[in-house]
């Protein structure tokens, strides 16, 4: 994996001895099917995978000593062998499939996701399977689901429960070391203790660029090889700044600061999965790179990101490179207080010689057991019959320490929204900072909508700029006096951070509305709304009708068959009211009448509208009504004055539609009234 732009070597062969043609049929593990032109089925255990037909299929059962590689098209069927071939340095990721067998488990198919290192584990019935990805990830995602494997609900992938961790001087060691590509099996491991001269073995454990599947590498072999007298150099190669001879394929650093943060996340979890102590140094490959401008920039900004976030996990930090490369740019930086140093470098010299020191490395720099050298690049070597193609280190790193920093302070800041609705979604979001106005990020931050037994929690994240933000689906909360909903975030602090919280107001969207089908003042005439439903108020769905009143009579006036009713959804009103017929026959005034009355008045958070259906006459003669409202009928009378589709804005900015509003001195007689309002929309 590590390698020297200068002495860069390839392996050829080593690969193309270890396929098999997409056309062979795999004996009883599987067969490759031609699907199209450009694409091939492969079949697995009755599993059928369709994959790009320039992509090479390896039967590990034929050829044990494959070296699974993640930096090229592949798909390997069967189970890694505990004894790969494989070069000592590989680097890069790109698409690529492990598909190996698995004991039926009973349970549905299930996919899980690492951004970081850009992988997928499936399990399903018979099989478990790794999937790697650079920049197509939509290719590998296709690769997937043709075995229908559900991609889309992939979770997060867990860590596995911690298991009893090896002592903090694991990572501690003065003398010989090796380091190779995939981490030997127990077996050589055994073989080379005594023999070799060597006492401390670099494995990579982790990051988007690791290249080589580590089927040995797990909390049990860590315990083992420690229990041998093995100590070790953990390496991660995570994203790069450049695509050189060195790393042809890597993906890389986009954002560093984050990036960093996140590389560094991602090493602990690893570290602390496989029995790392915490105390214990981490190691990042960062390969070669031109140096000088945005280069320098963006791997100091990373390193500096990867070193800080290392020690509030409470880890060592510590960086391989190139002596020419990184090192030199980590040399230039020491002392500027710009950036955190490494606590241990790791650097490349190929030039045979065993010791620690270089003329291109000050003296007192990392001069306290702060350091390891790789002096030779890949080679074989063999002891007690095993071979393996190894680096060769000298390794002066003593058991140290850093103490973590202490605790910052927090704060949350709410950042909406202002408004929610009921039976619809909410999104609040928040921004963590430190006590300087930085973005903290990934973090956990817990948001809780309303109080008591009507509160509703969700949980989110933060991001590179500090903001997290979660989902409710759908609000269920009470309407209050005052229409509002308190809402909280909290962040519970960490190791490296205190606890914060932030509590806001948020506005509930509701509505309000009513209808009734006839009222009357009037000299001899007296009739209260009816049939009234009232003031209609509520941030939920709701209908109010109450029971139709089949007749008025009275001396003057008279109506037949009037019914109300409002009709409320989340953030939508309609109120409705109508009567079959009405006479209106007071003294000094010709006889109206009203036929098919309807009015209804509809508001939502986007628009309002009216609208009346009815037929009228005066004095027996019909008269002919528009679309206009507000429509002013004739009367003839002084002082009088008839209104049909009377609609009024409201001073809450609610809407009435009256079907027809008569009135005259001491008179005021309303036929089919609606009202809608929406309130707290944005």
């Amino acid at each position: 994996m590590r390698s020297l732009l200068s002495r860069h070597r390839t392996r050829a062969g080593v690969y193309a001895a270890a396929t098999v043609a997409m056309t062979l049929t795999l004996g009883s593990l599987g067969t490759a099917h031609a699907a199209s032109t450009s694409d091939t089925t492969v079949s697995y255990r009755g599993h059928r995978f369709t994959v790009p037909s320039t992509w090479k299929v390896i039967d590990l059962a034929k050829s044990p000593t494959t070296c699974v590689r993640f930096d090229r098209h592949a798909v390997y069927l069967g189970t890694p062998g505990t004894q790969q071939n494989c070069p000592s340095r590989a680097r890069g990721r790109t698409e690529a499939l492990l598909v190996q067998p698995a004991a039926p488990t009973g349970r549905a198919a299930r996919v899980a996701r690492n951004g970081t290192s850009r992988t997928y584990q499936a399990t399903t019935d018979g099989i478990a399977v790794t999937a790697t990805y650079g920049a197509d990830r939509a290719r590998i995602e296709k690769v997937l689901r043709s075995d229908a494997l559900p991609v889309d609900a992939a979770s997060a992938q867990r860590q596995p429960a911690a298991p009893a961790a090896v002592p903090a001087d694991a990572t501690s060691f003065q003398g010989k070391g090796f380091d190779a590509c995939a981490a030997p099996s127990t077996g050589q491991m055994n073989a080379w203790k005594g023999p070799s001269p060597y006492g401390a073995v670099g494995v990579y454990i982790g990051g988007v660029n690791r290249s080589c599947d580590q089927p040995n590498l797990n909390a049990a072999w860590v315990t083992a090889q420690y229990g041998n007298g093995w100590r070790f150099f953990p390496l991660y190669v995570g994203l790069q700044v450049q695509r050189t001879d060195s790393c042809g394929s890597c993906e890389l650093i986009t954002d560093p600061a984050p990036q960093g943060a996140d590389a560094a996340r991602d090493v602990a979890d690893q570290a602390a999965a496989l029995g790392f102590a915490k105390g214990s140094v981490l190691y990042f490959d960062m390969e070669s790179y031109d140096r000088g401008g945005s280069n320098t920039t963006r791997s100091m900004t990373f390193l500096d990101a990867w070193s800080d976030t290392l020690h509030q996990l409470g880890y060592r930090s510590g960086v391989y490179g190139q002596v020419s490369g990184v090192i030199l740019d980590l040399v230039d930086a020491a002392g500027g207080g710009r950036y955190t140093m490494p606590d241990v470098i790791d650097f490349a010299h190929w030039d045979g010689d065993g010791g620690t020191g270089d003329s291109q490395i000050p003296a007192n720099l990392w001069p306290d057991h702060q350091r390891i050298k790789q002096y030779q690049g890949g080679h074989n070597e063999t002891y007690g019959g095993a071979t393996i193609n190894v680096d060769s280190d000298t390794l002066d790193v003593g058991a140290g320490g850093t103490t973590p920093p202490a605790k910052k302070d927090t704060k949350l800041a709410y950042a909406g929204p202002a408004t929610v609705a009921n039976g619809a979604a909410a999104k609040p979001s928040a921004k963590l900072t430190d006590a300087d106005g930085k973005a903290v990020a990934g973090r956990p931050v817990t948001f809780t909508l309303g109080s008591g037994a009507s509160a509703q929690t969700c949980k989110g994240t933060t991001d590179a700029q500090g903001q997290a933000g979660c989902t409710i689906d759908p609000v269920r909360q009470p309407l209050t006096g005052d229409a509002t909903v308190p809402v909280k975030a909290e962040f519970a602090g960490d190791d490296a951070y205190n606890a914060s919280n932030v509590t806001a107001t948020v506005k509930l969207t509701y509505v309000t509305g009513r209808a009734y089908g006839l009222s009357a003042t009037a000299p001899l005439v007296s009739v209260k709304p009816t049939p009234d439903t009232g003031e209609v108020r509520t941030a939920d769905t709701t209908t109010v009708a109450p029971a139709c009143t089949q007749n008025i009579s009275t001396l003057l006036l008279s109506a037949k068959a009037l019914c109300a009713k409002v009709a409320a959804g989340p953030g939508t009103v309609t109120s409705t009211a109508n009567l079959q017929e009405a006479s209106i026959g007071l003294v000094g005034l010709p006889v109206i009448g009203l036929s098919g009355v309807k009015a209804s008045s509809t508001s939502t958070c986007t628009a309002q509208t009216g609208d009346v259906d009815m037929g009228l006459t005066v004095a027996g003669v019909p008269v002919t009504l528009g679309d206009t409202p507000n429509l002013n009928v004739d009367l003839g009378v002084l002082g009088t004055k008839l209104v049909v589709d009377e609609q009024t804005r409201n001073a809450d900015g609610g809407l009435t539609v009256n079907a027809a509003h008569l009135t005259a001195p001491g008179i005021d007689i309303v036929v089919a009234s609606s009202t809608s309002a929406t309130h707290n929309c944005s």
